[in-house]
């Protein structure tokens, strides 16, 4: 190696080690940003498009930071909203009221009002693409009226909203729609389900405002086809049906009648894997949805023998059909929603694509009214629980 070589490695090396201590790589301030985490949008009454944005508040989420020692005051995030006759006008008037440079880097949640959803995401979708920082994995959620409603819940559990909204969906409690699986779903033809919010009073909690009576949850989901929300929707339960059948589920609580006293049975079901799998036979396409679970009694009311071999796959084979039923109804209701929510058109392009190109364009005719799905469950009942028989007819005996 020349000496020439040497001095220019050594040369490269230094000016590697400047950049890894240079510090952040925008020349703007971090104090200069209003890093959003929540996005609100919806259409107003008269036909305008409301733009709302959740901001973290600095100054109030540091102890001692807000005029004093001790915990600051006041709420640590704030909503500011516009209206205009598009999203892009809607921004610039909130970045002209706002003292800092709006960033969307920081934002994880999008709620979408009920006007706004029925009249489809395209708007929502283009905005978002268009802006560079905004992340694509953002979660997507509906509110079924004013979107403005979800600014109105307190904050009990946590400190911001979109917290709220991100465990939701970590714990499973609701689907996973992002804005890049809503966008995936647009060249299938708009068909997808999103998760629903629910408001409403709040019995049962503490409130240091009583004013503040307010509640917001997890709620059932909302069935878009062909990139609008539909009139139907499904319930919270036939929303955990659907987490099921998306494979987005880990563990729930189904409940069936004792075949012996019509009393009530619950089973903890966990290990849920699911598939959804096209079968072609010629010039006829079928699909073949699959699930496995395990499964322990949770709580019995029954005088059912739980000791007896024979009883357990009894409950097996009344459990399993429950389920089947409730796969069956949710989709159902796709169907009549004309929704191929569950994106098996994407499973039949990927298995035949042959196939699906012959019958894309009368899919939606296909799915809803002609396509034989066959459902399959084979939950494993491998516990009975702590004890054999009913804690409670244990007591009256």
């Amino acid at each position: 190696m020349t000496r020439i070589h040497r001095t220019t490695i050594k040369a490269t090396l230094v000016f590697l080690l400047f950049i890894g201590v240079s510090g952040c790589w925008s020349a703007e301030e971090l104090n200069n940003r209003a890093f959003v985490n929540t996005v609100l949008i919806d259409l107003t009454e008269d036909g305008k498009t409301e733009l709302t944005v959740g901001v973290p508040l600095p100054n109030r989420m540091i102890p001692g930071q807000a005029g004093g020692a001790g915990q600051p005051k006041g709420d640590p995030f704030s909503f500011v909203t516009k209206h205009a006759d598009n999203l892009s006008q809607a921004l610039n008037m909130l970045q002209v009221d706002l003292p800092r440079n709006i960033s969307f880097g920081q934002t994880r949640i999008i709620v979408v009002g009920r006007r706004q959803a029925e009249q489809g995401l395209d708007k929502v979708i283009e905005f978002v693409f268009r802006q560079p920082s905004f992340r694509l994995s953002a979660s997507l959620f509906i509110t079924p009226g004013d979107v403005k409603e979800i600014t109105r819940s307190p904050m009990v559990f946590e400190r911001i909203i979109s917290d709220i909204l991100r465990k939701y969906v970590n714990h499973h409690y609701t689907l996973d729609t992002t804005i890049k699986d809503y966008k995936i779903a647009l060249y299938q033809g708009g068909d997808i389900l999103i998760p629903l919010l629910n408001f409403g009073e709040l019995p049962g909690v503490a409130q240091e405002d009583p004013k503040k009576n307010r509640w917001m949850g997890s709620g059932g989901a909302a069935i878009f086809s062909g990139g609008r929300m539909s009139k139907i929707v499904l319930s919270p339960h036939e929303h955990r049906v659907a987490l099921w059948i998306s494979s987005q589920l880990k563990n729930t609580t189904t409940t069936i009648s004792s075949p012996t006293d019509d009393k009530e049975i619950s089973f903890f079901i966990e290990d849920v894997k699911t598939s959804i799998d096209p079968v072609v036979h010629g010039e006829n396409i079928s699909f073949r949805v699959k699930s496995s679970a395990k499964a322990f009694v949770e709580s019995s009311l029954s005088h059912i023998d739980l000791k007896n071999p024979e009883v357990l796959l009894k409950l097996e084979e009344i459990l399993n059909k429950t389920v089947e039923e409730q796969f069956l109804d949710v989709l159902a209701k796709t169907r009549q929603a004309r929704s191929d929510a569950f994106i098996m058109s994407q499973y039949l392009d990927w298995r035949y694509p042959k196939v699906w190109h012959s019958v894309r364009d009368q899919w939606k005719n296909i799915y809803a009214k002609e396509l034989p799905i066959d459902v399959s469950v084979d939950i494993n009942l491998n516990r009975s629980g702590g004890v054999y028989r009913s804690v409670v007819q244990e007591t009256n005996r």
